[in-house]
């Protein structure tokens, strides 16, 4: 009887120990990141270039960074950003890879701004189908993600160039 009694108060040590670490871990203070509406545009054919985009929220109490992202869709990704010079579309590639997300607030990769190219696209994407993204976080780590492939009408309508800065 002693020894039963001895092993549950054992295990329930151990359980307030787990719960207490779970909580000092982060328990809410760090970032609490969601991704939403990931989408990817879509290709007429293999070995060009595409992007994705997304929102992302951060409802924790600290900032985090968006410092990467893979596909199996395509041999590069870099987080880019596009800029309007007079009537010429100009995107780069953004200075140190890094998209912070601040704590409580959220950043939107779209068309025209911020978003994540992908280079060498290995695939026709679709309208309809998906594609898989990795998202690095400075802080969270790696983030699996579902994109919707999407037609963008208008895309081929304007003149645009790359550069590296």
């Amino acid at each position: 009887m002693i020894v039963r009694s001895s092993l549950q108060t054992v295990l329930m040590l151990v359980l307030i120990a787990v719960m207490a670490a779970a909580v000092g871990c982060g328990g809410g203070q760090g970032p609490a990141l969601t991704v939403e509406d990931p989408w990817v545009r879509a290709t007429v054919m293999a070995d060009g270039n595409s992007a994705a985009y997304m929102t992302i929220r951060n409802t924790g109490r600290e900032a985090d960074a968006l410092v990467g992202a893979m596909t199996p869709v395509s041999r590069m990704t870099e987080l880019h950003e596009m800029s309007m010079e007079g009537d010429v579309m100009r995107m780069r590639p953004i200075a140190g890879q890094r998209i912070e997300i601040p704590a409580g607030g959220r950043v939107e990769l779209k068309p025209g701004g911020l978003h994540i190219m992908l280079m060498g696209v290995n695939q026709t994407l679709a309208p309809g189908t998906t594609v898989e993204l990795i998202l690095r976080f400075e802080k969270a780590g790696e983030v699996n993600v579902r994109a919707e492939v999407r037609a963008v009408e208008g895309m081929g309508d304007t003149h645009m160039e790359h550069s590296d800065y």
